[in-house]
């Protein structure tokens, strides 16, 4: 914002130099960009924070010199003189939208004589960067530059119905505004209108069909409150951007429009002459209520680290037009409507600040005591599951949440299927990324496919990320671990064929066995399972305490194939929250064993159908305190075993940890054992 130093002057006594108030401005919060010497005066080219909309006029920029130097405000002068006839005989004003124009006003005056303003007056608005037009329009440039409230002058003899409106632009409107260009409108543009068209764009710029002209006698004078946002938004998208929604993006004084009205008429009766209708129209449904924020003294020396003697941070905030009462160790301070920016304690810490002079404040380093750096349990716990799936041999990746529809259909998925139920977009960045993804599983195999066509046939691969479901009106967004592998799990050599180190089902079950055990998760349990992207009768659930996690199994061979991957391709995802909720990583103690162990192998025949963990619950349960582990090491169907049935050979360890155990003891054991086997499975012990 351009400040010419003469016209400050009209409202604040300066005692510095050109020189002095550019140092000075600075320490104020008002930095300076550049100071242009017009022989005795200057223009002061300032840079204002984003909150601060108060400081865009002389008045804001006065008061803060005012508290700095001790001194008060000088008002500008208000004089008019007005006739009988009422502004609301002549004049209706009607707001469709009262939130984004929670105030709307207007004044009239009649009989102008519209013509070149005065040099004095044309000499400020041009070394402020405003052209001059003529005075009529001039004044209301004047007065915003002046009191920092953008207003607009109709001729109200081109508005038709003698009213003005405000509402949204109809489909399809256009307008020619004031810089000669025709602007096409859409529902989202507030617009003020007459009984028919639009007569401007509200708070940016006027419309050319109502412009004051040469032979305008009449003028309907318009001043009102818009909503920042709304202002922001339809300035960017109509590609215009003027002093005046400058202004209402960073917020003007709602409260103090009538007295600026008040300013704007008297002096175009001034300078056009004219007769001032009585009163003012003044639509304002929902008065802003008085704020007020209460200031801890203490607070001031614990956030600014000196001592502010309290009578001088009254006078500082009284200087800023604060009205502030003492109530023990704390003042509260009435907020005056133009400090939008004051919304608590440290806003007011601030204003004591900057005037009583951040130079006075020491610089020395804060002294803090800080606690020991902790990590959320949920991160530790993925971090160890992440170490167990490297650990493995597989390769971590990472793919992008936004994916397309047309990437489910690849996993032969139901119209209906969960899984189609995704979270939309209602802006994508990207064409055909349109939603979130509802499973890892197509971004894992969109990279095999990357690697296979490159090449890199062993492809063994994980990943962990959220995935996103609707849930009301927010999204879901729980976490899952995707897992892909194909090809060798090692390169062949003499002694081990290539076929030896084949990827099989049962890699993708030891990976998802060491991740179970390596988190120390209770109760997981596999079964068969069935998807439509896993080949049937070689997928399996996993489970634990009888919640199902998620399912592992062999790509279905058509969709192996529509992804130019081999047959021997296994995929799994599990629930990634709920497994690691089942995790025990809290440090555990096993002593080393004192005593040898005692392996027994074991050999049973059960039908084919039965699942091994069903033998090895029933070894568990028969095997007593002694039984130290069992392992499944064969699995044999063939000649000599009848069809539809298996041989199962399981490597069974028993252990005491007082004593060695004898041949008899372990004997005991496994009679046990056997009787188990027989009776409740009904099966044929093999010799």
């Amino acid at each position: 914002m351009k400040v010419l130093l003469s016209w400050l002057r009209d409202y604040v006594d300066v005692p510095y130099s050109v020189e002095e108030l550019e140092e000075r401005l600075p320490m104020l919060g008002l930095g300076v960009d550049s100071v242009e010497r017009l022989g005795e005066d200057a223009v002061f080219d300032l840079e204002l924070a984003a909150n601060r909309g108060d400081l865009m006029s002389l008045m804001g920029v006065s008061r803060e010199l005012a508290a700095a130097g001790g001194t008060t405000v000088r008002l500008p002068a208000v004089q008019k003189t007005e006739v009988e006839e009422a502004v609301a005989d002549r004049v209706a004003l009607e707001v469709l939208d009262e939130v984004l124009c929670p105030r709307f006003t207007a004044r009239m005056i009649v009989d102008v004589r519209v013509g070149a303003s005065p040099a004095w007056l044309a000499r400020r608005l041009e070394a402020s960067g405003v052209r001059s037009i003529n005075n009529i329009v001039d004044v209301t440039n004047y007065v915003m530059l002046e009191m920092g409230q953008p207003m607009h002058a109709f001729d109200y003899d081109l508005l038709r119905g003698g009213r003005l409106i405000v509402r949204h632009a109809r489909p399809g409107e256009r307008l020619v505004t004031l810089d000669g260009v025709e602007r096409s409108l859409d529902e989202q543009t507030l617009v003020v209108a007459d009984a028919e068209r639009a007569a401007g764009v509200a708070g940016i710029i006027g419309g050319a069909n109502t412009e004051i002209s040469d032979r305008t006698t009449r003028v309907l004078l318009e001043a009102a409150s818009w909503d920042s946002r709304m202002i922001r938004r339809t300035s960017r998208r109509l590609g215009v951007r003027t002093e005046s929604s400058a202004r209402f993006e960073r917020g003007i004084d709602t409260a103090g429009i009538l007295a600026v009205q008040e300013r704007a008429i008297a002096l175009m009766q001034e300078l056009a002459g004219g007769r001032v209708l009585r009163g003012v129209l003044d639509i304002y449904p929902r008065p802003l209520p008085p704020r007020s924020v209460r200031l801890r003294w203490a607070a001031v020396r614990r956030l600014l680290g000196i001592e502010v003697p309290i009578d001088e941070g009254m006078a500082i905030l009284r200087g800023l037009g604060f009205d502030v009462r003492r109530a023990d160790a704390a003042l509260d301070a009435a907020v005056p409507s133009y400090r939008r920016d004051v919304e608590r304690e440290e806003d007011l810490i601030e204003e004591v600040a900057r005037h009583y002079g951040y130079e006075k404040i020491p610089e020395t380093l804060p002294l803090e005591v800080t606690a020991t750096g902790t990590r959320v349990p949920s991160l530790v716990a993925e971090e160890a599951a992440r170490r167990v799936l490297i650990r493995a041999g597989l390769t971590e990746v990472l793919s992008v949440s936004l994916t397309r529809p047309e990437a489910l259909d690849a996993l032969r998925l139901s119209g209906d299927h969960p899984l189609r139920h995704a979270v939309r977009l209602t802006n994508p960045l990207v064409e055909d990324h349109t939603q979130m993804r509802t499973t890892l599983l197509p971004a894992l195999l969109d990279i095999a496919r990357t690697n296979v066509n490159r090449r890199v046939a062993d492809v063994q691969i994980f990943e962990m990320g959220r995935v996103f479901h609707p849930d009301g009106p927010r999204a879901a967004e729980p976490r899952r671990v995707g897992i892909l592998i194909t090809g060798h799990t090692a390169e062949g050599t003499w002694n081990t064929p290539a076929e030896w180190v084949a990827v099989t089902f049962y890699h993708l079950k030891g990976v998802a066995e060491s991740l179970l055990a390596e988190l120390r998760v209770d109760a997981g349990a596999f079964a068969p399972g069935a998807a439509p992207w896993l080949h049937p009768g070689r997928a399996a659930v996993l489970s634990v305490e009888a919640d199902p996690l998620g399912l592992l199994g062999q790509l279905h061979p058509e969709i192996a194939a529509s992804f130019d991957l081999p047959e021997a391709t296994y995929v799994a995802e599990f629930d990634l929250d709920r497994l690691l909720a089942a995790a025990n990583l809290r440090p555990q103690y096993r002593p080393l064993p004192r005593y040898p162990a005692v392996r027994r192998d074991l050999a049973v025949v059960v039908t084919s159908d039965l699942p091994a963990r069903a033998v090895q619950e029933a070894v568990v349960r028969a095997g007593g305190t002694l039984l130290d582990g069992i392992e499944l090491f064969d699995a044999y169907t063939g000649t000599q075993i009848p069809v539809g049935r298996r041989s199962l050979a399981y490597a069974i360890t028993f252990r005491a940890p007082d004593r060695t155990l004898s041949a008899a003891e372990v004997d005991v054991a496994i009679a046990a054992i056997k009787r188990a086997l027989t009776e409740g499975l009904q099966a044929q012990i093999r010799d």
